[in-house]
């Protein structure tokens, strides 16, 4: 089970030399894809060991149930879920410790290649962006049931787009005559607003806004990692890989605050608070991919690994 025909994966080497290592215990991938991190720590897992892959994208699931794990010596399980719910799944096979946690936050290559998700803005296809085509509503329905207001706070936290107001407003109006089902129908949208030479970096921004709100993905990490800490056993790894700002300010913003020792006043005399450390960084500055791997594939460059281990 590769995945290469399926997805690239990105810092394989690095996530398994960091996060797969030591003895037998329970290890989970939450965010299975094309299954090439799973496979990777698969093999550098004694028999001992379980390995849970999960994913909330059904045909990912499908595709993993259906490989063959050769020469793989752990136990695997596979199951549909989104990588937040992984305590749910542990809970079903009663697993109550886990000894590695993995997430890789970004769209797989099938995702983006297959037009009906409606990922990508590069050619025509319905405003879907839903991880799990069988659940919550798409990001066209978004946008005809969203208020203008709404829309701007979207696309300014999740966009971080320079005047979300005005792109809000723009898109709303355009509405009113217009139908906004299709990547094409936004496309118009921008041009007729911002003219023929609008910036990429806008309808770029613009994307990635509507496809955090549809999956709710900032929620989901966050829930995510504060689950995180209830169910690594002591000298379990957790592993993230992100590819833009707002996930990895997450990231190391928990575990900047789950490493601190102290959150008193600093001009408290002495410390009261009783915090407790539960991780310790294993890098202070996130991963990133090698010039070879980015020019083996290019949509590495964005890739951010941390890594933090539990107390």
């Amino acid at each position: 089970m590769s995945g290469e025909e399926y997805h690239v994966p990105v810092l394989v080497g690095e996530v398994s030399e960091l996060f797969a290592f030591g003895g037998g215990g329970v290890y989970v991938d939450g965010t299975l894809g094309g299954g090439g991190h799973f496979r990777a720590i698969a093999e550098r897992l004694p028999e001992a060991s379980i390995l849970i892959g999960i994913d909330r994208d059904g045909e990912a699931v499908e595709r993993a149930r259906q490989a063959e794990f050769y020469g793989i010596s752990a136990k695997i399980i596979i199951e549909q879920a989104r990588f937040s719910e992984f305590d749910a799944v542990l809970s079903r096979h009663g697993i109550e410790r886990v000894h590695g946690l993995f997430a890789d936050l970004g769209v797989s290559s099938r995702q983006i290649d297959e037009p009906a998700r409606g990922f990508t803005y590069m050619r025509e296809a319905p405003l879907d962006m839903r991880m799990n085509q069988a659940d919550g509503m798409t990001a066209a329905e978004f946008l005809e049931r969203c208020g203008e207001d709404e829309l701007a706070d979207v696309l300014d936290e999740y966009g971080e787009i320079r005047n979300a107001r005005r792109l809000a407003k723009a898109i709303k109006d355009f509405m009113v005559g217009n139908k906004m089902e299709t990547s094409a129908d936004l496309k118009r949208c921008i041009t007729k607003e911002y003219g023929n030479r609008a910036d990429i970096k806008l309808t770029a921004k613009l994307f990635q806004a509507l496809r955090i709100k549809t999956n709710g993905e900032l929620t989901e990490l966050q829930t995510f990692l504060d689950k995180s800490a209830t169910y690594l056993a002591k000298g379990g790894r957790v592993a993230v890989i992100s590819y833009h700002s707002l996930e990895d300010r997450t990231v190391k913003d928990f575990f900047r605050k789950a490493e601190a020792k102290c959150v008193c006043d600093p001009n408290q005399p002495i410390c009261v608070c009783g915090k407790q450390v539960l991780f310790k960084r294993i890098n202070r500055k996130a991963i990133t991919a090698s010039d070879e791997e980015i020019k083996r594939n290019p949509r590495s460059r964005s890739a951010r690994l941390r890594v933090a281990e539990r107390c």
